[in-house]
């Protein structure tokens, strides 16, 4: 038995030997406190709950501030990338006419004057 089991036993003694309105108001308090703890523990995830709305606006007025001060290199960095997104808007062009010259290739026919009519696109299971 160590020191803590017996200060423990102590304290249960001394709390069994008061009149039964102090053992009330003890558990009463107890449970007043717990709920207390509770209550303040649910108001603060409420609040950062409501926080996750205020941070994204806050963000974006940041970067609309950032905007303003950095608006020339900016303008240059959107021409870019325009230029980039053209330039990958070709390249799927490219590959759905080798896609269609493939499957006219496997069907054996030319290509039908009306041009190719794709009804729909489904996965081949090649595993036996």
């Amino acid at each position: 038995m160590g020191l803590q089991n017996m200060i423990s036993g102590n304290k249960l003694i001394l709390l069994l030997q008061k009149p039964m309105g102090e053992r009330l108001e003890i558990a009463s308090l107890n449970t007043l406190l717990g709920l207390l703890i509770v209550f303040t523990v649910l108001i603060l995830i409420t609040l950062i709950i409501y926080m996750f709305r205020i941070i994204p606006y806050l963000k974006e007025r940041n970067s609309r501030k950032q905007e303003k001060d950095n608006s020339p290199v900016d303008t240059v960095i959107n021409q870019i990338e325009e230029q980039e997104d053209m330039e990958l808007v070709t390249d799927d062009s490219e590959l759905v006419a080798v896609i269609t010259a493939a499957i006219c290739a496997a069907a054996g026919e030319a290509v039908p004057s009306d041009g190719l009519v794709v009804r729909s696109i489904r996965k081949v299971n090649r595993r036996r």
